[in-house]
């Protein structure tokens, strides 16, 4: 079940990316290569308790 969810977002963000190169947005795809990894190191760092408090002082 829970890989099927994931297999299902792969799919999904993969169909995104592939759309906004071949579409007339292929200018924002430097935008989302430098957020992605972003939004990753933030999720990654909520996870971690000690670090949690200083993640959401940035919002």
């Amino acid at each position: 079940m829970v890989l099927r969810k994931l297999r299902s977002g792969c799919s999904t963000a993969r169909e995104l990316i592939v759309g906004l190169w071949r579409g007339p947005y292929w200018w924002m795809v430097p935008i989302l290569v430098l957020l992605l990894p972003a939004a990753l190191v933030f999720i990654v760092l909520q996870a971690a308790p000690v670090v949690a408090p200083f993640v959401y002082t940035v919002f």
